[in-house]
């Protein structure tokens, strides 16, 4: 299915970063294969795949980390505004790795700590535990290793560099339990300068009847592999991926 991208223009990182869309709108939708190949034609005419070296298409792993009673998790359930996510993240084929923590403030703003590391990490030293603790408004006892994410992503950018869309599929989970693959899921999120209307792949979207939908692959994730956790409020998105 991906053969497309052979016949896509290309966009290198140095004209993508050339752009910062500060001020933009964020947009995830939850696709199947039939809803994607709605969308590709449409994609491959009016964008641009970012291309670095020879790939076009990206490997990601994640370890995410939350405390013994996934406090990070029930954050998040419970609808807290003030809410954290923490993981260290491997660009496979660049082999460059990050240690990030993530901070929802408020609904409309989400501040990124970032910091390069040597390796995919699995154990937080005591600078990363002091500053995952200096954010948060609540104790922090312990940190570990959740879950393990894998998937690929492409990123498309259109001809005036005012919005992007990343694809992300083969969404894969693990833990020291189980394992989970979610091979017909495709995660859409569009990012689009708030000066420049309407997505025409948002348009498409809407005409075909397909909602945008609030998705985190660490929540997915834990909701994938976790016995006996509350989901109650995750509801309306576990029934919509069922229905892919």
């Amino acid at each position: 299915m991906m053969s497309f991208l052979t016949a896509m223009n290309t966009v290198s990182l140095t004209e993508l970063d050339s752009v910062a869309l500060l001020n933009r709108i964020d947009n995830k939708y939850v696709l199947n294969r039939q809803q994607l190949e709605l969308i590709l034609p449409v994609i491959q005419q009016n964008y641009r795949v970012l291309m670095i070296g020879n790939d076009k298409i990206f490997t990601y792993e994640n370890n995410y980390f939350d405390t013994k009673d996934l406090q990070f998790y029930y954050d998040h359930h419970n609808g807290y505004t003030n809410r954290m996510k923490v993981r260290s993240r491997k660009y496979v084929e660049t082999n460059m790795s990050f240690f990030e923590i993530k901070k929802k403030e408020n609904i409309d703003r989400t501040s990124k700590i970032r910091e390069k590391i040597d390796q995919l990490i699995s154990i937080i030293d005591e600078n990363k535990k002091r500053a995952v603790q200096q954010l948060s408004r609540k104790p922090i006892a312990d940190l570990s290793v959740i879950l393990n994410n894998k998937f690929n992503r492409i990123t498309f950018v259109n001809e005036e560099l005012y919005e992007r869309i990343t694809l992300d599929f083969n969404i894969h989970f693990s833990d020291e339990l189980s394992q989970k693959q979610f091979a017909d899921l495709y995660v859409l999120e569009i990012k689009q300068s708030k000066s420049n209307g309407r997505s025409i792949i948002t348009e498409l979207l809407k005409k075909n009847n397909i909602r945008e939908q609030r998705f985190s692959k660490y929540i997915f994730g834990v909701i994938a592999l976790k016995e006996n956790i509350r989901m109650n409020n995750f509801l309306p998105l576990i029934k919509k991926i069922n229905k892919l």
